[in-house]
């Protein structure tokens, strides 16, 4: 049963509790097997994984911008893509507000722009902060938003990997 709740834990991580794009069905059925070996229910485990892995409220905004922090090269551009994910409103409304204030004055070092994803796994979307010189033009291209004060909320975008680098990838053909 250990085993099992650990192995359910890495998929439930993995796929934000089956919300992201990256998540099978062998995921789900796996995860649903290894919960039942477990003695968990995979929903509320999950929400109480997700709580416990994303209290960021003693973490400097440097810290949390580069906890998952990625750059591409993308076309003729560096972009760099922060991400946390959260089942915790309130923490994510924090952060906005604190990043959005770190980051107007931040560049990272051979980067055109910076972007950090604030994702709300229960809500299925992301909020995002994007600051440099572009970030209007490459979010409008991307995600089809304008961005206010250098932030925008994208609904049902969950995933850097299948959803915010590859618009960031064809928007940079468009620009």
């Amino acid at each position: 049963p250990q085993i099992a709740g650990l192995l359910c834990s890495a998929i439930l991580s993995d796929t934000l509790m089956f919300r992201s794009p990256t998540c099978t069905i062998l995921d789900r059925a796996a995860a649903e097997a290894l919960s039942a070996i477990a003695g968990i229910d995979c929903q509320s485990f999950g929400i109480e994984m997700f709580t416990a892995g994303s209290n960021l409220k003693d973490k400097t905004m440097e810290e949390i911008l580069h906890q998952d922090f990625k750059k591409f090269d993308i076309g003729d551009m560096v972009v760099a893509v922060g991400q946390i994910n959260s089942v915790n409103e309130k923490e994510i409304e924090r952060i906005k507000k604190d990043m959005g204030d770190y980051l107007s004055g931040y560049m990272e070092s051979g980067c055109d722009v910076v972007m950090f994803a604030m994702t709300n796994i229960l809500q299925e979307g992301s909020g995002i902060i994007c600051v440099g010189a572009g970030a209007d033009e490459l979010c409008t291209k991307a995600f089809g938003v304008q961005l206010d004060d250098g932030y925008a909320y994208l609904p049902g975008v969950v995933s850097r990997k299948k959803q915010i680098v590859p618009a960031l990838v064809k928007a940079t053909h468009q620009i």
